[in-house]
């Protein structure tokens, strides 16, 4: 009897109140995922978020049966974990918690030894090494490597088994501007002309914003949200930002129409910010009923980091 089963069409990855909890040093238990439930779409980008210490890169761990849950269930491939890890280990690929590489060799050198035990040629090295931009760094000893070059190498690794399911534990950390878009027109490439599915942990959210297709937001081990990019920001109230000559009586004045008002200063001085589903005419139209003629009035469409800072900020207020 085997372990394969049918895959679901399109869910690759899935996670069912998951549970798990560590032992700490004095001996007291500390929990990390607390009924942690997520779905990955096959041929996706998930951005998985959260503060430090809320369980992304546990849960990242349990997938890749380097820690065992102690409740829940996880599939995978349509694979049941862990007992069905070992079907499917060399579909995956992963980055957790930061590249180990022998600082004394090249970087080459290094993805040559972990190839073959991936059972892949000095093909898919140099294949690995151009799609992440250090061709002409390969011959460098590790240990030269900067922060930046050093993710790119881990991610390279990650690469060598031409995985369907490639895991990243911030790939980004480090890396300069240009490095950084360069990673994510990788992500978008392996997505549409290899079907690849990614799933990156990270902290920069506007670049998850630009290249995920969905989001994944985790607070004290459990998901808080799980939900297209597109959906959870049109969830999100626009921003109407107001900058105007007298500032307390704008104020008053939006707060009689039963607006909420943040004062803020911006690159040209004292504005008031406006959360709201009006549009801006209506709001120009109450300020200039009072006499009141803004310099500016904009619109400011929500971002993943509103839509991050809320959930957050919901969460908490569900646990005071």
């Amino acid at each position: 009897m085997t372990n394969e089963t049918v895959e679901p069409a399109e869910e690759l990855v899935r996670f069912d109140r998951v549970t798990k909890r560590f032992r700490t040093a004095r001996g007291k238990r500390q929990t990390a995922l607390d009924g942690f439930s997520m779905r990955i779409p096959r041929g996706s980008i998930v951005g998985l978020l959260g503060p430090n210490g809320s369980g992304k890169t546990t849960a990242l761990k349990a997938l890749l049966g380097l820690v065992r849950p102690d409740g829940g269930t996880i599939t995978a491939f349509g694979h049941r974990l862990p007992a069905g890890q070992r079907f499917i280990a060399a579909r995956m690929g992963a980055l957790i918690e930061g590249p180990a590489f022998t600082g004394s060799l090249s970087g080459e050198h290094n993805l040559r030894l972990l190839a073959e035990l991936h059972g892949a040629g000095r093909d898919a090295v140099t294949e690995a090494l151009e799609l992440v931009g250090l061709t002409q760094d390969g011959h460098r000893p590790y240990s030269g490597y900067s922060l930046g070059m050093k993710q790119r190498l881990g991610v390279a690794g990650g690469l060598l088994p031409s995985p369907d399911l490639l895991v990243l534990d911030e790939p980004m950390n480090g890396l300069d501007p240009e490095a950084v878009r360069d990673m994510r027109s990788l992500f978008s490439r392996l997505r549409d002309e290899r079907g690849m599915t990614i799933v990156v942990s990270s902290h920069i959210l506007a670049e998850v914003e630009l290249v995920c297709d969905r989001v994944t937001i985790v607070r004290h081990g459990s998901v808080i949200c799980d939900e297209p990019v597109d959906q959870l920001l049109a969830h999100q109230p626009t921003r109407v930002v107001v900058r105007v000559e007298d500032v307390a009586a704008a104020r008053s004045a939006l707060e009689e129409g039963a607006h909420t008002v943040t004062p803020a200063v911006g690159a040209q001085g004292p504005e008031l910010h406006i959360m709201t589903t009006t549009s801006s005419p209506l709001i120009t139209r109450l300020l200039a009923d009072r006499g009141i003629y803004p310099h500016e009035v904009r619109l400011e469409q929500p971002s993943l980091e509103d839509a991050y800072i809320a959930a957050i900020h919901k969460a908490d207020e569900a646990l005071a």
